[in-house]
């Protein structure tokens, strides 16, 4: 049957094509005409040939009628286009057929002729449809003049004749994506026809039909937006003004109009210059001018910025607050310290520096293979101290050791406790493990003692205070009482009093004999005592700290309080509280920044948080708050008398009046309370982020509850805006203020996806429920008016809006409110002091170093962790090295990174297993500078410093350089990492996933070559996807591209060979999938984050031969992946910046046939 089907269509087609009588084609064409339409029998393969060619019979029958049979029969025509658009089914080649048939030219003309036959129209109009689908042919349509034609059709049509109207509409859509249409339309007028015709389709509707044409009328407005000329015509036509009635009166529901229009407003605004007097940031720092070496990265060819004024911080950058002193170690090369030395080269090479001066940084190398003694050249230096004071006759000098350090020698009852922590005795700078450990100092007689006791607080305590290069190994000597020391966390829920404050204890407690012994029987110091004799200046044996007593030692009971209470007038109110704060305050000090800071911000000095109590969901959002929000900043130009314009807060005027003014460390926050919470609030907000990791440039009232912010790009640069970070009081309770950051600079934001802001309420926490709480409704991500140059410029970059709306708690309260949970540099000096208690409570052995100093003067922490048995040889061990804070504005690498530090100090049977397997080198903090002066992306060079990994400069990029050379060493003496993971946060993604390095995906040629079979990289995500509930394998990518070849991740992969390298991301907004799905991930869950993956770490071993079942399974998974909403809409920009992107970027996943299984 199919085959006489075919055969008689054959037949047909056959004297179709010789027919030239016009009743002849006519009947022909209706037999076709019933065989395709009416009772259609399509199917096999030779009928799809037959049909193909049918259309090309049809066509050139078409153009056979129109040119030759005259007048040409409409109703023939009909016929002819209605079995083309059948035909065009399966014939996808037909519009390209069309215009080699010279169908397009006579389709056109047939429309002029037979603009007034309705039954012909509707079949020609969807057949030129079809033919529109060829851009070739739309260019060929427009020289033809089918634009106007079209719009003469559309124009002459009732709005009853819906479908025909909608298909000339579809095929206008369709002509005028092309430029050059476009330009001719604009030329003849067509903009304000096309205008008109959407006005008169709006206001003639009663009950809001017709979506559909007016829909792809505002689409057709919108491509014009899309030129210089364009934009100019519709200004002109007033379209502002009309749109902004228009989205005004149609309904919400109308969720398909108001989109297009709002994107029609925004694109129609005049462009404004954002209103500040630069957009270069506020804070600008002075570097050092450098003679370039050409294969340096800090070398560019004609650049002389990098020049360092007179006077200038780096000049005289020293963070213990003395004299300069001449570089004495690698981690000096950092800084320059004296003024002499404003030329510095910069012609240095990794491979060229002394590796001795490198071991410094692997002390557990000399912990596991001498004693501490040894390592430091003191033989017999407990035998020495045996029964015998640190002091000799009284005709010479008394001996003292320095250093912060972990006491790991074994020593009896008369010796110093293994793992007592305890404070250095002098200022002087250690570079070294084996440097100045021996100092001779003036004997202190013991009025000078009270002295120094009485002025704890003083600017030579904050001093004293700094922490030292490292910590040795070795027992100290305190003679002079600090505000600082070990204090356990708050996940094992008790606290060690600091050896400092014993000694103040023991010294202030002579007269109070009973305050001693109830010390004595808690544990808290050494059962045997010695007085201190000021005639011979022996030393009490009560500064020492037993260990048995301290690893057990709980919070101290009232009755112990009490008695530490009436033994120091100084410490009388000492709560776990007040000795956190008071560490905060002594690691303020020492912060170096760029400006000044006003105060310290208050979250910093709450110890324990209680808030939030249960996981936060996202929020869900609403689907018109972004066109309310765009109607909002048009309105400001409608009615621009409403608008207030009052500036409440301006850095720029604050910076320029408070240029003589020093550091202000202290908080107010919750005097200013209690004594403003009960008066009337009738001024606007207050704001303030001159704190650290503050930022806010200026504040602007634009109503009354309404305010727009500005923030400051990151130092030394003019870019780089997400991080945000305040203060803002003198509020009123219950009422909604909105907030609108206008200077956003990424194209999407989590703002559109359920992430919230959070916030930090001084109430709530003098309350007792302390901590950072999701908050915000109407939230939205949108790109607004404002650019960095005015003008009206098609091609220019606009900045994006970051609106919510908030509803304080409390009447006249301080709230402190930031883009993501914020950890500062301060803060983590802080946790130091309490992971250093922490490790001591269970034996762990934590090692605390200066890698480096920044540019600024700030110790970059390098941390060492591994177990104390020496029952494995370390040898056994493999190395795990851990960064992160790369870049400032992702905190929440930071509190992943806390989660880590304090499982594996936690002391847990798990953990003990793990510290046996390896060694953890942890650099906590790679980029302090940027945090402390609250930048989102750069260093104060203004450069991303996850960019300077192929060849960092010593002197500018020291925190990259000095990781990478310690690195490098540990490659040389065999200790190469298994593992080298740098924490980062993402703020277009959900979940937790990470980027690994496979050389069968790399943009280079010989990696592909080079590259094994092995499967190794995917042994960590295998694992995090077992242990880690908000990890997300699907979202893993393991491209190596070239734009990310000096990130940290691939230099680790490619240079050092560490194959497991990976860059890990964390959201800043919550999950999609999961247990946690729909919900934010909180500091809880992000320290999760961190204990589930040293977990992973316990099966990693026997996950490096992953068998072919389990690499099957994740290769599918990322098969299988598809992108989310978020991606999507981000994909789909206008603008994307490469170098904006988050930690590596936005990569897409691999898919399974670049693994060649």
């Amino acid at each position: 049957m199919i085959a006489l089907y075919s055969c008689n269509l054959d037949m047909l087609l056959l004297v179709l094509e010789n027919a030239q009588e016009q009743n002849v084609i006519e009947n022909v064409v209706g037999m076709l005409y019933q065989m395709l339409c009416i009772k259609p029998r399509i199917g096999g393969a030779a009928s799809k040939v037959t049909l193909r060619n049918a259309s090309r019979t049809l066509l050139a029958t078409l153009v056979y009628v129109a040119q030759e049979l005259q007048p040409a029969s409409p109703v023939l025509l009909s016929t002819l286009y209605t079995l083309i658009t059948k035909l065009s089914l399966i014939d996808k080649r037909i519009a390209v057929k069309a215009r080699l048939q010279g169908a397009l030219n006579v389709t056109v003309n047939l429309l002029r002729v037979h603009a007034s036959h309705t039954k012909f129209l509707l079949p020609a109009v969807k057949c030129l449809k079809i033919f529109a689908s060829s851009s070739v042919n739309v260019a060929e349509l427009g020289r033809n003049g089918a634009v106007d034609v079209l719009i003469a059709l559309v124009q002459a049509c009732s709005k009853k004749q819906t479908i025909l109207v909608q298909t000339s509409l579809d095929i206008l859509q369709l002509l005028l994506k092309s430029k050059k249409n476009a330009q001719v339309a604009i030329k003849q007028g067509t903009v304000g026809v096309l205008l008109a015709m959407f006005l008169d389709w709006h206001q003639s509707q009663a009950k809001h039909r017709h979506l559909k044409e007016q829909k792809t009328l505002l689409t057709i407005l919108k491509n014009f937006c899309l030129s210089k000329a364009g934009k100019k015509v519709l200004i002109e036509a007033d379209i502002v003004q009309h749109l902004y009635a228009f989205c005004k009166d149609i309904p919400t529901s109308s969720t398909e109009l108001l989109p297009l229009a709002s994107v029609i407003l925004q694109k129609c605004l005049m462009p404004k210059k954002l209103p500040v007097s630069s957009t270069a940031s506020v804070y600008n720092f002075s570097l050092p001018q450098l003679e370039h070496d050409p294969y340096c990265s800090c070398y560019t060819p004609g650049n002389t910025g990098l020049n360092a004024a007179p006077g200038s911080d780096i000049q005289n950058v020293d963070s213990f607050g003395s004299a300069p002193t001449p570089c004495s170690s690698l981690s000096d090369l950092a800084v320059i310290t004296q003024a002499e030395e404003v030329k510095t080269s910069c012609q240095f090479s990794l491979d060229s520096l002394d590796n001795s001066r490198t071991e410094q940084f692997l002390p557990e190398l000399q912990h596991f293979t001498h004693t501490t003694a040894s390592l430091c050249n003191i033989p017999a230096m407990y035998s020495q101290l045996e029964g015998v004071s640190l002091v000799d006759s009284p005709g010479k000098q008394p001996l003292t050791f320095t250093g912060f350090g972990t006491v790991t020698a074994a020593v009896t009852e008369s010796h110093l406790v293994p793992g007592v922590t305890l404070n250095p005795a002098s200022t002087l700078d250690v570079d070294g493990p084996c440097e100045g450990l021996l100092e001779s100092r003036p004997r202190v007689n013991e009025n000078e003692k009270r002295s120094l006791h009485s002025c704890h607080s003083s600017a030579d305590t904050s001093k004293m205070n700094d922490s030292k290069s490292c910590e040795f190994g070795l027992p100290v000597f305190q003679e002079k009482p600090l505000a600082s020391g070990p204090i356990c966390s708050s996940m094992a829920n008790n606290c060690l009093l600091s050896a400092d404050k014993i000694s103040v204890l023991s010294e202030n407690s002579g007269s109070n004999p009973d305050a001693v012994a109830e010390l004595k029987a808690n544990g808290l110091v050494c059962a045997r005592s010695e007085n201190i004799d000021s005639g011979t200046n022996a030393v009490s044996s009560d500064l020492l700290v037993e260990n048995t007593h301290l690893a057990n030692s709980t919070i101290p009971n009232a009755a112990v309080l009490e008695s530490v209470n009436e033994c120091s007038s100084m410490h009388s109110q000492n709560t776990l509280e007040d000795v956190f704060q008071e560490i905060y305050l002594t690691r303020a000090r020492d912060t170096k920044t760029v400006l000044n800071r006003c105060s310290i911000p208050y979250p910093d000095l709450c110890s324990q948080w209680t808030e939030p109590r249960q996981i936060e969901p996202l929020l869900c959002s609403k689907n018109d708050v972004k066109r309310k929000s765009i109607l909002g900043d048009i309105n400001r130009i409608v009615q621009p008398a409403a608008i207030m314009n009052n500036i409440v807060y301006s850095l720029d005027a604050l910076l320029d009046e408070q240029s003589h003014l020093q550091d202000c460390l202290a908080n107010s926050d919750a005097e200013w309370v209690l004594t403003h919470s009960e008066q009337t609030i009738e001024s606007p907000l207050e704001f303030d982020s001159q704190f650290e990791s503050g930022n806010l440039r200026t504040a602007i009232q634009v109503r009354e509850r309404e305010y727009d912010l500005l923030l400051s790009p990151d130092v030394n640069s003019s870019r780089h805006l997400q991080w945000f970070y305040f203060r803002v009081r003198n509020m009123q309770v219950g009422v909604p203020y909105r907030f609108n950051v206008i200077n956003c600079e990424k194209t999407n934001s989590q703002f559109n996806f359920g992430m919230q802001p959070v916030i930090f309420s001084v109430k709530e926490a003098g309350q007792g429920r302390a901590g950072w709480l999701r908050t915000g409704s109407n939230i939205c991500y949108y790109k607004n008016q404002y650019t960095r140059s005015a003008g009206v410029d098609a091609q220019a970059k606009l900045f994006h809006t970051a609106a919510f709306t908030i509803v304080f708690p409390h009447n006249g309260d301080i709230c402190y409110m930031a883009y993501h949970y914020p950890y500062t540099f301060t803060l983590l000096q802080t946790h130091l002091q309490q992971w250093k208690g922490l490790a001591t409570q269970w034996g762990t052995y934590l090692n605390v170093q200066r890698l480096c100093k920044t540019l600024s003067g700030n110790e970059v922490p390098l941390l060492t962790i591994t177990s104390q048995s020496r029952e494995d040889d370390l040898d056994g061990r493999q190395y795990v090295f851990l960064t992160s804070r790369v870049h400032p504005g992702e905190s929440n690498s930071s509190w992943v990174m806390k989660g880590i530090i304090e499982f594996l100090l936690s002391g847990a049977p798990v953990v003990q297993q793990l510290l046996k397997m390896y060694v953890f080198k942890i650099v906590p903090m790679l980029n302090p500078d940027g945090v402390i002066n609250g930048s989102h992306r750069c260093s104060v060079t203004g450069e991303d410093l996850n960019r300077k990994w192929v060849n960092p400069c010593p002197v500018l990029h020291p925190t990259v350089y000095h990781t990478k050379q310690l690195i490098r060493y540990l490659v040389s003496i065999s200790k190469s990492p298994i593992l080298f993971c740098d924490f980062h946060g993402h703020s277009r993604k959900k979940n937790v996933f990470v980027y690994g390095c496979n050389g069968k995906t790399s943009w280079r040629e010989d990696d592909k070559v080079n590259s094994l079979d092995d499967k190794a990289f995917l042994s960590l995500p295998v694992q995090l996807q077992q242990t880690v509930p908000v990890f997300s394998l699907a979202d893993c990518s393991f491209n190596v591209e070239e734009s990310k070849e000096s990130t940290a991740r691939i230099v680790m992969w490619r240079e050092m060979g560490i194959v497991r390298s990976y860059t890990m991301e964390i959201t800043h907004c919550g999950c999609d999938e999961g247990i946690y799905q729909g919900y934010h991930l909180g500091v809880q869950q992000l320290q999760e984050v961190g204990a589930n993956f040293c977990a992973a770490l316990l099966t990693l071993p026997c996950s490096i031969n992953l068998d072919c079942c389990l690499i099957n399974k994740a290769l599918n998974v990322l098969e299988e992946d598809t992108p989310s909403e978020e991606q999507v809409s981000a994909e789909s920009s206008e603008v994307e910046e490469s170098d904006q992107s988050d930690g590596e970027g936005k990569e897409a996943a691999t898919s399974i046939s670049a693994y060649q299984l």
